[in-house]
Parts: C-alpha cells; structure tokens; sequence
C-alpha cells in the first residue's frame, strides 16, 4: 500500500498545483483509488499557514524640508489655511493635517515640490499655472454629487519662490490608502475584494462618461484617471461600512513628474487594466512585481475562481471589457465564489463503498512499480485537460482508425492572417492541389467542416465560449479560461532571420553575428534603440525592421520579446509590415542593394521552412545558450556556413527543441473546445484525427513541427 501511495504523490507533484488539482479530482472519482488519494491529500495540498499579522511600524520623522511647513499659514482665494502636521508621503507630494481659519473646518494639504534641479523658473511657472487652472473637477450642470473622488477645494501656487504647489482637499484625504489598509490588515478576503473592485469601477463609469467643468472654466466629457494604484485608492471607513475613494489624478498629479520622465498616454483601457492589477494585488496582500497574474504559479490556492477570471480580463490575458460599465455588470453577475482549494476537497458521488486494494493488486504495484501505475494513470486521465506534448497515449496510424468521429456539419474558427489560416490554404498536401481538409474529407466523409475565421485569438476564444463554433485552433500564448479544454496539435514558433546571401557571406549577418541573438539585442532593435549592426558586433550595416502582417505573430512577438510593448506604439518609419513571402524578398534586396541594408524580420516557422534566401537565427533567452530551430540529419544545428540552398532536404525543425521549449519562440498550436460532455466532441476527435501519424504528418507538410521526430 505505501509503495502505491509513494507513487501516486510522485506523479501528481510533477505537475503545476491548478493542473494537480484536476488530476487529483478526476482520479478521486475511482473507488478503488479513493482511499489512497485521502492518505496523500494532506501532503498534496497543504492547508495555507496563517498570514503573520504585520508588525506595527513605527512612523518615519518630518525631513528637515518638510518641518518648514509646519504650522506655517497658506493663502488662498477661499480662505487661510494653516498646517497643523504631518501625515506622511504620497504620490508625489508631502500630505498634512491642517484646518481652514475662520471657518475651523479640519483639511488636508498637499504640498508639491519644483526643484530647481528639475526646473527653471519658467518651466515652474507653467506648471504652477496648469496645476491651478486643471486641480479640481466638479459636474458641469452644477449638480453636487458625491462620486467618491476626492476633488480639491482649492489649487494654491506659491508666487514668491515658485517652487511649491498646494492642494488643499477634505479631511477624507488623510485617510490610509489601500496599500496602507493592506500593510495592516494583510490578504484581503475575495469577497470583500469583489466590493472594492465594484465600487472603483462605479467611479470610474461616473468619471469615463459625465461631463465636467474644470477651474479653468473648460467643459470636458470624460476624465481618465490615468494614476490608479493601491496608493490613489482610500479606505474611508463610515461607522460599520467602509468606502473607497479615489484620489490623486493624473490630470494634475503627473504635472510634477521631472521633464525627463516619459510621459505615458491615459486611456479607459488603461484604467481597467490598474483595477485588475489592484484586484490581484489584494488577493496576494501586497503590490509586489514579482508577482504577475499572468502567471498561474502566482496566484493563492484559494484563489475564487470566477473573479480570477474576471481579473483576467480586465489584464487583458482575456477578451478586454470595453468599459468600466461593462466591467461592473460582469462583476455583479459572478456566480459565487468557488475555491481551487475547495475544488480539491471535493469528491464525486460515489457508486459504490470504498474498497481496499486487493492482495493481487498491491503485489502487482510491488512487482512492476512505477511503470504500470504509470500507465494505469495515464490511461484514466482525461485526454484533453493533459498537454499533448507531454501525454502518453496510443499513436494510431492512420485517419480511418480513429473511431467514434461525430457524423454532421461543425464549424470552427481560427484567427484571419494566422497560421491556420495559411496551413489550411496549402494545396499541394500528400498530392498536387490537395488540401488539408480535403484529405481530411476522404477519410471522414461525414464529419463536415465549415471554416468561419476570427480577427484575434481572444475573439476566437469568444465564440468558443459563446457556442458560436464547436472548436477553435489557436497557438496557446495565454492560460485559457477554465470553462474550455484544449489538444496540442503541431508546434510552431518564431524564426527571426536575415539575408543569406552565399556568394557575399563573409560580409553578411550570419557570419558576423556568428548566427544568433538574444532575446535582449532583438528588443532593443525593435524599439529603436540599435541603429547599426556593429552596436551587435555585427557587419557595419544601418538596420532596418521588418515584421509580418500574421496577428499571432505579433501578439507572441510582443508577448516574448517586446515584453508586452504593442507593435502598434511603433512607427511606420520603425517597422515595416510585410506578407511573409514579400518581406522575404525585400530582406535578401535590402542586402543587395547599393545601399546594403541590414534587414532583420521574424515569421512563423511554418512559413519560412525551406526558403534559403534568408538565415533564421538561433535566439538566445536570458542565461541560456543560443539555440537554433533548424538541424541537419544527424540533430547538428545549421550554422552561417551552411549553404542553406544546396542542402535543401536535409535539413529539419529541431522537433525536441520545441517539445521542451529550449527554443525561446516556439509555441503550441492546439484545438480548443468547450469543457461540455453534453456536446458532441468534434473538436476532441478533429484534434485526434490530427495527432495520428498519418495526420502529423500532413501537419508537417504544410509546415508546422510535428508533435515527435518523423524523421
């Protein structure tokens, strides 16, 4: 019996704790396997340690500076302000208490800082001048309501030393941030984060939409915050409820950045993307980068599911809400919270009563160990929650073997320019003129296919989701939403390359940059920051930037290598869009030229195999060594002094590079389907059809990597 369970905890602790968890509970519906998951749960998934409550901090001292203003007297237009003390540092100012004379009304301060070092007095008086004309924001109907944003009282300038500025706000300005509120209080509990998340996104759809008028007499439809944070939240607490309000807009707090610092565009999207990371961060209990919800690893085990999913969206991971109004009903309309820890405490109802391992069975586990019940495991998985790169199931020959294929008219859907688009349009698969559906159709009579494309991965998940197709194949770049299953068909990724160019080689790129480049030299030229190929130890050749015109290509390519910066923030003059064929051409002519450019781009593999006008790299990742997507007949990397030309058909796609993932830009390319037994499993069976050996391939035909070596 110990040697089963040893076993048993072995094979699930390989795997991520989400993927674990639905292992766990899809084995724990065997009787015969109930009693022996109870013994290992406890190791499996441990009960999370009580959060340590944090430890009081002691409040840091008034700087010198900031002891000048104490008990100083402010003037403005409404009335005299004087400073009582200090209440510490936010944003880009100094906050203090203070109260208004003559009226005894208690307020707070803001002082703002100009430097000298940063600015001159001209440069101080302009920013004085905004800062008065744009620090307060009230409906322009002249209605009073209360849209929970702290809007200044008064904007003040200091004329005589014009170095200072003050806003002078009501005392619910004093009160402690989120990040604050965080620090004392630690995690904070899902459902109250469904609150808050609810309360700033009714703000944000009151501030998106009304129309405003600012000091300076101007209407304006609309404000973005433009600053959201856990520090430009506030925890107002009114006897038993609490309120959160939101303070410091960019609209006047950003008027205090130094003239060196970039100045970032303000848009609605980007208000919505901040309250998912506000979401997250309060679920983890902190504001930490090192954390990214993007990542599964990063989120807690009791994690509720249906708002991870809708912070996920609003990170843009999932179809982005198009308002904070849309945001707020999606928001009310979760179910209720659900647990990944509660999933894994979870047992289906069971048919029968438990029973013990037989004596047979546990002299069978003793004599063979790990190999049977490895495959007694891998038998009862079920096939689409499992990574087809790594699952161990029966390789059917041929198309006709697979059995059980829905009978009837499917449609599904993958993105428009991407790399379905362009294997299902090859025409010469097994025969001339024969395309992959096609030959799909002479083995399948009855499962009919009809082709609807989508304009990105996210839409295509959307109509997955939606009903609106049965399945969808896409390159798997984001978790997908829990609700959808997937297979790994094939593998492509991306190929960044240069002009070969055999009668000039010693002068080309290859050769000078011995063949690769790193994850790191490929942003910066991308970005602008590399303007010639000898900042690369490269031939002393200008750069020039091409890209594709394949939506996925450039969602991945931003994903891995921009770090998430869009292609679109970049100019025409940077990057020039091209069909793969054409860019191609102009790559090898750019080279040829009187001019001699030093053209790089970057495609799917899958449309650049073969072509031997242009060298693909070996990219490098951080740490790592550079690795190449291509190798010769006995698994030796290309490399500048191959004649890619000459050796056309000896050469192949390192099959086990991209099935480990040690090529940095390879990615799977995977049916996706909804999680629904009550439907018919025609993306399932589609995704079966495919991973034959007669359906890999054809795969490989049109391009792709296969799922293992054919050669």
């Amino acid at each position: 019996m110990r040697i089963a369970q040893v076993l048993l905890s072995a094979y699930l602790r390989r795997h991520p704790t989400h993927i674990r968890l639905s292992q766990f509970n899809f084995l724990a519906r065997y009787v015969w396997l109930k009693d022996l998951l109870d013994e290992i749960r406890p190791e499996l998934f441990p009960p999370e340690p009580e959060a340590e409550l944090p430890q009081a901090v002691e409040p840091e001292a008034a700087s010198e500076e900031v002891a000048k203003l104490l008990k100083a007297e402010i003037r403005g237009r409404r009335g005299t302000y004087r400073v009582e003390h200090w209440l510490g540092k936010r944003g880009m100012g100094q906050l203090f208490a203070g109260v208004q004379l003559g009226a005894n009304r208690s307020i707070v301060i803001k002082e703002y800082l100009l430097p000298r070092r940063y600015f001159n007095q001209e440069e101080a008086q302009q920013r004085q001048k905004a800062f008065v004309n744009l620090a307060g924001v009230s409906l322009a109907d002249g209605r009073v309501q209360d849209l929970r944003v702290i809007s200044p009282l008064e904007a003040i300038a200091d004329t005589t030393s014009f170095e200072r500025c003050y806003l002078v706000t009501d005392e619910r300005d004093g009160c402690p941030t989120l990040k604050t509120h965080l620090a004392q209080t630690g995690v904070m509990p899902p459902a109250q984060v469904r609150l808050v998340l609810a309360q700033v996104l009714q703000t944000l759809e009151l501030l998106h939409q009304q129309k405003f008028r600012l000091p300076s007499g101007q209407d304006q439809v609309g404000l973005v915050h433009g600053n959201l944070s856990l520090e430009s939240l506030l925890w107002v607490e009114n006897q038993k409820e609490f309120f959160i309000y939101l303070c410091d807009l960019a609209l006047w707090e950003r008027i205090f950045d130094p003239p060196t610092t970039k100045a970032l565009s303000r848009s609605i999207a980007q208000d919505l993307v901040a309250v998912g990371y506000i979401g997250f961060y309060l679920l983890i209990g902190k504001a930490d980068s090192n954390f990214d919800p993007r990542q599964d690893e990063s989120w807690p085990i009791t994690t509720d599911l249906p708002l991870k999913e809708f912070i996920l969206r609003l990170v843009g991971v999932a179809a982005p809400f198009e308002s904070a109004e849309v945001a707020r009903k999606a928001l009310l309309k979760l179910p209720q919270p659900i647990t990944v820890s509660q999933l894994a405490l979870q047992a289906e109802p069971e048919t029968s009563k438990p029973k013990p391992f037989s004596r047979l069975l546990l002299l069978l586990l003793c004599a063979v160990g790990l190999g049977v019940v490895g495959s007694i495991i891998w038998a009862l998985l079920p096939k689409p929650q499992t990574s087809a790169s790594t699952q161990k199931e029966p390789q059917l020959c041929c198309l006709k073997e697979v059995s059980a294929v829905p009978t009837g008219k499917f449609t599904y859907t993958a993105v428009q320019g991407g790399t379905w688009s362009y294997i299902q349009g090859q025409t010469n698969v097994r025969q001339p003129g024969q395309t992959l559906e096609a030959r799909l159709r002479e083995s399948q009579a009855n499962f009919q296919l009809n082709y609807k494309p989508s304009p990105s991965i996210e839409a295509a998940i959307a109509k997955v989701q939606a009903r609106e197709v049965d399945f969808a194949i896409i390159p798997i770049l984001k978790p997908l939403p829990i609700d959808l299953a997937y297979r790994e068909i094939a593998y492509d990724g991306l190929a960044v390359f240069v002009a070969f160019s055999y009668s000039r080689r010693n002068q080309g790129l290859p050769k000078t940059l011995e063949g690769e480049a790193s994850l790191e030299e490929l942003r910066q030229l991308y970005l602008g920051q590399i303007s010639s190929w000898q900042e690369l130890k490269g031939a002393n050749l200008p750069v020039k930037l091409y890209a594709p015109t394949n939506p996925e290509a450039i969602q991945f390519f931003e994903q891995r290598v921009l770090k998430d910066v869009q292609m679109s923030r970049l100019t025409k003059s940077q990057v020039t869009q091209l069909p793969t064929l054409e860019m191609l051409q102009k790559v090898l002519q750019d080279f040829e030229s009187p001019e001699g450019l030093g053209s790089v781009g970057f495609s799917p593999l899958s449309q650049i195999f073969g072509q031997c006008s242009i060298y693909p790299l070996a990219v490098q990742a951080k740490g790592k060594k550079a690795v190449q997507a291509l190798v010769l007949d006995k698994d030796q990397p290309i490399d500048p002094s191959t004649d890619l030309c000459d050796r056309k058909g000896s050469y192949y796609p390192d099959v086990k590079a991209f099935q480990t993932g040690q090529y940095p830009l390879a990615y799977s390319l995977a049916v996706v389907y909804p999680r629904d037994n009550s439907l018919a499993p025609a993306g399932e069976k589609f995704a079966q059809l495919l991973r034959t050996s007669e359906g890999q391939r054809l795969l490989y035909e049109t391009g792709l990597v296969p799922l293992r070596s054919s050669k």
